[in-house]
C-alpha cells in the first residue's frame, strides 16, 4: 500500500486517486506525476507564474542549487515563453508575493510555514522534499540540495497552461524515495559506444525522474593506459570524457558507476595473443583465476579507472562465466568444486580493490548457485541479482543473499536487446515485480538495465521502460503500470492527451501478435532471415498470421507520430526512434506477407505455363515497376538509412558498419531475386517454360 497523508480528508482522496486517469476535467485530475509523490494534499486555486515572478535561491546555497533553479526556469520558458530571473535571497527573510522560493528546511521561517499547512519536515531524509503552492506562495524545501533538486523536478511536471496562463495547482506534497539508489545501466560494450553529449543527455533526462545512479557496462571500451590494445582507439572512452561526464552528473546528483568486468565477458581482451596465458580457454571469454598475472591485470585496470570515479561503488561484473572449469581451472575445480573457485576469485578481486575503499558490486547469477558458500564473500560486497523474464516473484534470487548477510541491488531489464522495438509488456512486469520484491526484502536499490547483445539496440527506444523503472524505485511497493501509462504523455512529453502512450502501445502490438502464434525468436533475428531458403520460407509462413496485426500497429503508430508529433513539448527527439521502430516492424510484417504472396504467384505461373497472360500477370506481381520484390528492397534500404541516422544521433561511427552490412546483405538478396526472376521472364518469353520454383528459392507450394 502506498502511504497517504494522515491529514488527507476523505473528500480529497477522490481527486487524488484520479490523478493518473487518462480523463481530465480540472486541475485536481491533472497531477500526472512520475514518480508519484507519497503524500499529496489538493486544494482549490492555483499559483500563477507572471512576467514579474522570480525564482529565489538562498544566498548560502546559490552555487549548489543553481542547476535546480535553471531547470525550473527552462521549464517555465518552454511552457510559457516567460524568461524568469533567478536571484539570491537571505534565509529567514520574508519573501514577496509572486516568488518561487527554493529553500532549505534549516530556515526556521520556511519550516514553520510548511508545518502550519500540514507538511511535516521529519522523516523525509536527504532525498525527500516538501512542496507547497497556493495563490500567493510557491515553495520547494528540503534538507539538502539533492532533495531540493528532486522537488523542483516534481514542480516542473505540476506547471501547466490554464486559459493561456502558466499555473501551478494549489497543492501540498510531502515526498521521499522508497529506495536509496535508483539506477540505470547502459551497455556500451556490445557495439555502439555513445558520444559524450548523448550520455550527458541521458543523465539529464534520467535525473529529471529522480534517478541517482548511471552505470556504464564496460568490457573493453575504456582507454586503459595499462592495457593499450584492449579498447578500440578510435572510439574508446577517454579519461577526459569520463571526468567531464562525472562532473556533469554530480551537479544533478547522479553517481556514475563503472562496471568493469573482471572475470567473464572479456573476449575482446582475450582474443589477442598477448593475453593467451591468462585465458581460461584459448581466445575465449573468461579470465583464468589460476594465474597471478590475471590479478596483476585486474589491479592495473582498476588503477587506471578508479581515480576517475569518485562515487562510493565499483561493479566488478562476474556474470556468465560459462567456460570456468573447462580450461585452466579444470583441475582446481575438480578438487574443490566450481563454486569455491568462482567465489575465491571474487574474494581475491575484493582484496585487490580494498585499498580504494569502494563498495564492490557483483552480478548475482553464478554465486546464487552456491548459497552454502556465500560466506566466502566479504560482507561489504553487494550482490546484484538479475532476471529479465516477467515473473510473479523474484524472492528466490534475492533471499539467499539477504540470508547470507549481503546487501542487494536488484537488476530488472528494459527488454530492449535483440528487438526491433523493446518488448515493453515483458519489461514493465519484470521491473514492477522485481523492484517490489527488492523493496520487500530490504534491497538498497535497483539498477534497471539496457543491453546491446547483437550490437543493434538503440537506447532511445527504451525510454518508457527506463522512466517506469525510475518511478518504481522511488514509489513504495508495487507500482501501477496503468497509472504510469496514464501519466506518461504529460510527465515525459508535456502532452495533454494520450497520443504517445497510444503510439507506444501500438508499437507493442508486434510482440503481442508474435506471442499469439507462439514465436519467441527475437525480432532482430526475424528481420534478417533470408526468405528464399527452405527454413526462411517456413519461418515467414509461420509469421504470416501475425503480420497484419504487426503492420497495423506499426502503421497506426506512424500515422499518429507523423500527424501529432508536434504535441511533444519535451523529449521530442525520442520520437525519431519510435518512428524507426514502426518502420522496422512494418518491414518485417511486409516480408512475411509478401514472401507468401510471391510464392503463390510464382507457383500459380509455374502450374499454368500454357496461359501466357496468366504467367505475365503473376510475374508482374513479383517484380515490375511497382511489385513485391521491389517493395521489400525499398523498405530495407529506407530503414537502413533511417537506422544510420538514428545511430549517429546517439553513438559515434564505431561499429555502425557491422550493422549496416546486414541491411546491405538483405537488400542485396532482394535485388538479386529481382534479377533472377526477370531472367526467368525473358527465358519464358523465348521458350514458354519456367524454372522450377525451388531453384529460385520459392519453397512454399500453395
Amino acid at each position: 500500500m502506498k502511504k497517504r497523508a494522515a491529514f488527507l480528508l476523505p473528500l480529497l482522496l477522490l481527486p487524488l486517486l484520479g490523478t493518473m486517469s487518462a480523463q481530465t476535467s480540472g486541475p485536481e485530475d491533472q497531477l500526472k506525476l512520475i514518480p508519484e509523490p507519497k503524500e499529496v494534499q489538493l486544494h482549490s486555486g492555483s499559483f500563477r507564474v507572471k512576467p514579474t515572478t522570480r525564482i529565489l535561491v538562498e544566498f548560502g546555497h546559490q552555487a549548489e542549487d543553481r542547476i535546480a533553479a535553471e531547470t525550473l526556469a527552462e521549464e517555465i520558458h518552454d511552457q510559457s515563453g516567460l524568461s524568469i530571473s533567478i536571484t539570491g535571497a537571505r534565509a529567514q527573510a520574508k519573501q514577496a508575493r509572486s516568488t518561487i522560493e527554493l529553500a532549505r528546511l534549516q530556515d526556521g521561517r520556511v519550516k514553520h510555514f510548511l508545518e502550519l499547512r500540514g507538511l511535516r519536515a521529519d522523516s523525509i531524509g536527504d532525498q525527500g522534499y516538501l512542496l507547497f503552492s497556493d495563490k500567493f506562495h510557491l515553495i520547494v524545501a528540503a534538507n539538502t540540495g539533492q532533495g531540493l533538486f528532486y522537488g523542483v523536478q516534481t514542480l516542473r511536471q505540476l506547471l501547466r497552461k490554464d486559459d493561456g496562463k502558466l499555473i501551478c495547482p494549489a497543492v501540498g506534497i510531502r515526498d521521499w524515495p522508497s529506495m536509496e539508489w535508483r539506477g540505470v545501466q547502459d551497455d556500451i560494450s556490445r557495439g555502439p559506444i555513445p558520444t559524450e553529449d548523448f550520455m550527458k543527455g541521458q543523465i539529464r533526462t534520467l535525473a529529471a525522474y529522480k534517478v541517482n545512479m548511471f552505470a556504464l557496462y564496460m568490457e573493453h571500451v575504456f582507454d586503459f593506459a595499462s592495457q593499450p590494445l584492449v579498447a578500440p582507439k578510435e572510439a574508446a572512452l577517454t579519461p577526459q570524457e569520463i571526468k567531464a561526464l562525472v562532473a556533469y552528473a554530480q551537479r544533478r546528483y547522479v553517481t556514475i558507476l563503472p562496471e568493469q568486468q573482471t572475470f567473464g565477458h572479456l573476449h575482446h581482451m582475450l582474443k589477442y595473443e598477448i593475453y593467451s596465458e591468462v585465458a581460461e580457454r584459448p581466445h575465449g571469454h573468461v579470465l583464468t583465476p589460476t594465474k597471478e598475472k590475471s590479478y596483476e591485470i585486474i589491479g592495473a585496470m582498476y588503477a587506471d579507472l578508479v581515480p576517475l570515479f569518485p562515487g562510493p561503488f565499483l561493479h566488478v561484473g562476474g556474470d556468465e562465466t560459462f567456460e570456468l572449469g573447462h580450461g585452466q581451472t579444470a583441475a582446481r575445480a575438480g578438487e574443490v568444486g566450481l563454486g569455491r573457485v568462482y567465489l575465491e576469485h571474487m574474494q581475491k578481486v575484493s582484496g585487490i580493490l580494498q585499498p580504494y575503499h569502494k563498495q564492490l558490486m557483483f552480478w548475482g547469477d553464478i554465486a546464487l548457485k552456491y548459497p552454502q558458500l556465500l560466506g566466502i564473500l566479504p560482507k561489504e560486497m553487494i550482490a546484484v541479482p538479475w532476471d529479465y523474464d516477467p515473473k510473479p516473484s523474484y524472492d528466490s534470487i534475492i533471499k539467499p543473499y539477504r540470508e547470507a548477510g549481503l546487501r542487494v541491488i536488484v537488476a530488472p531489464g528494459a527488454n530492449n536487446w535483440n528487438q526491433l522495438w523493446p518488448d515493453l509488456d515483458a519489461g514493465f512486469v519484470n521491473i514492477r515485480n522485481f523492484v517490489r520484491d527488492g523493496q520487500k526484502l530490504g534491497a538498497m536499490g535497483m539498477l534497471n538495465t539496457t543491453w546491446n547483445d547483437d550490437g543493434e539496440s538503440l537506447y532511445g527506444m527504451a525510454w518508457p521502460a527506463l522512466i517506469f523503472g525510475a518511478a518504481a524505485g522511488w514509489q513504495a511497493g508495487e507500482s501501477s503500470i496503468d497509472q504510469f501509462k496514464s501519466a506518461y504523455d504529460w510527465a515525459f512529453y508535456r502532452n495533454g492527451d494520450t497520443t504517445f502512450r497510444d503510439a507506444v502501445e501500438d508499437l507493442d502490438r508486434g510482440h503481442q501478435a508474435l506471442a499469439k502464434i507462439k514465436v519467441e525468436t527475437e525480432t532482430d533475428d526475424l528481420f534478417w532471415i533470408d526468405p528464399f531458403t527452405a527454413e526462411g520460407a517456413k519461418m515467414m509462413q509461420k509469421l504470416a498470421p501475425a503480420a497484419p496485426e504487426m503492420r497495423l500497429g506499426a502503421e497506426h503508430a506512424l500515422e499518429s507520430l507523423y500527424r501529432d508529433g508536434a504535441k511533444a513539448h519535451t523529449n521530442q527527439a525520442t520520437l525519431a526512434e519510435m518512428i524507426l521502430g514502426g518502420w522496422r516492424w512494418d518491414a518485417l510484417g511486409m516480408k512475411a506477407e509478401f514472401t507468401e504472396e510471391i510464392n503463390q504467384f510464382y507457383w500459380d505461373a509455374f502450374q499454368n505455363q500454357a496461359d501466357v497472360s496468366r504467367v505475365d500477370n503473376d510475374l508482374a506481381e513479383i517484380t515490375d515497376i511497382n511489385a513485391r520484390l521491389e517493395d521489400l528492397r525499398d523498405a530495407t534500404t529506407r530503414v537502413s538509412r533511417m537506422y544510420r541516422e538514428a545511430w549517429l544521433r546517439e553513438y559515434g561511427p564505431y561499429w555502425l558498419d557491422n550493422v549496416l552490412v546486414r541491411y546491405d546483405g538483405l537488400a542485396r538478396e532482394f535485388q538479386e531475386k529481382i534479377v533472377a526472376v526477370r531472367q526467368v521472364r525473358r527465358q519464358y518469353d523465348a521458350t514458354k517454360t519456367l524454372t522450377a520454383p525451388q531453384e529460385l528459392g520459392f519453397y512454399l507450394q500453395p
